[in-house]
């Protein structure tokens, strides 16, 4: 597993503690309402379908929500049942959601314990190298994300551990095609943007890795 933690060099310093810093802002701005955790967890039982027991997914087409940040869950919830994200299962699931029902599942969410079950066999040395140090106009995903994929709860960074390399390839090509454009695209469209078929499928298969 490429897990390790490597000083960051001059070439991705500089937009990696920009991002560093919007992070927090980011954190600020989005605080979302309180969620109860008890009625997140009754709502959420059509969830478990597709996402696994408590949010941890063992199909890798559908992602983990286990310990994702609550802010997070409910703008991509929000965006699903307002059309902004496209997508014709979770649009129907979200369809009939109040914006209390989606902090609810949001809380519920972010509360569970997330565990990878079986991360990839084989990862990416040129992923590993982006995701921990980043290029030229390109951050490293580690400023954000973690070194180890664990995200920025306080933030509202969602965790990349436990996601399918193909979930992750088609999420950044999502985002530098601007067909993802809500919540955070406003940071990932632009990094999404420099990278080419050939590094995202290298940072997917680094981020499949990760356990």
């Amino acid at each position: 597993m490429m897990t390790a933690v490597h000083p960051m060099p001059r070439r991705g310093r500089f937009a990696a503690g920009m991002l560093m810093g919007l992070s927090f802002l980011a954190g600020a701005a989005h605080a979302s309402e309180a969620g109860s955790i008890k009625a997140g967890r009754e709502a959420a039982q059509s969830c478990a379908a597709c996402h696994g027991a408590k949010g941890n997914s063992n199909n890798p087409a559908f992602p983990s929500l286990a310990g994702q940040p609550a802010t997070y869950l409910a703008s991509q919830l929000t965006a699903y049942r307002d059309g902004k994200r496209e997508n014709a299962i979770m649009a129907g699931q979200a369809a009939g959601l109040s914006d209390q029902q989606i902090q609810d599942i949001a809380a519920y969410y972010a509360a569970q314990e997330r565990k990878v079950a079986s991360p990839a066999d084989e990862g990416s040395a040129l992923g590993a190298d982006l995701y921990h140090h980043g290029r030229d106009n390109v951050a490293a995903c580690a400023a954000c994300h973690h070194s180890e994929g664990h995200g920025n709860q306080p933030a509202g960074f969602p965790a990349l551990r436990g996601l399918s390399a193909g979930y992750v390839a088609q999420s950044l090509k999502d985002y530098r095609s601007g067909t993802r454009a809500h919540g955070q695209a406003e940071l990932m469209i632009p990094l999404a943007a420099e990278l080419s078929d050939a590094e995202i499928d290298a940072l997917a298969a680094h981020i499949a890795s990760l356990d």
